[in-house]
């Protein structure tokens, strides 16, 4: 089960190019019964890394605009098997911040020999599940 301590760290970010790189040393749990990343991590990782990434990024570029929050498409692929003690970086971007449905790609490469070992990418939408627009606080952002 892979929940929020997911053992990322965080190394750089810049919310308004959209960029976010975090880390993992790849432990035994964190191998699929295929020798690849498992695609519940990637999935896992990735919605939770680019739902943080794209919220910052839109209300960075436009904070008088509801942040996004719904998943309208998220997939995630185990591309190259990999070892036990290696270490990755998990690279977030923001590709289209421009367009209604924003979308992320993450790649899960090596550290050192930048050997892409699984992908994912995820597209977001706003809908506003909180009552957000109708909450007082809305009116004076």
């Amino acid at each position: 089960t892979f929940g929020a301590d997911d053992g990322t760290t965080i190394h750089d970010t810049d919310v308004e190019r959209g960029y976010l790189l975090l880390k993992l040393l790849v432990e035994e749990h964190h191998i699929g019964t295929g020798g690849t990343l498992d695609e519940g991590l990637v999935a896992t990782l990735a919605d939770n890394h680019t739902t943080f990434l794209l919220v910052a990024h839109s209300l960075a570029l436009h904070p008088e605009d509801m942040p996004i929050s719904v998943s309208l498409c998220l997939s995630a692929q185990a591309l190259a098997p990999i070892c036990p003690g290696t270490l990755i970086d998990i690279v977030c971007r923001v590709t289209n911040a421009a367009l209604d449905k924003p979308h992320a790609t993450v790649v899960f490469q090596d550290s050192h020999t930048r050997t892409v070992y699984a992908v994912a990418s995820q597209t977001k939408h706003a809908k506003d599940v909180l009552g957000y627009q109708h909450h007082p606080a809305s009116s004076k952002l």
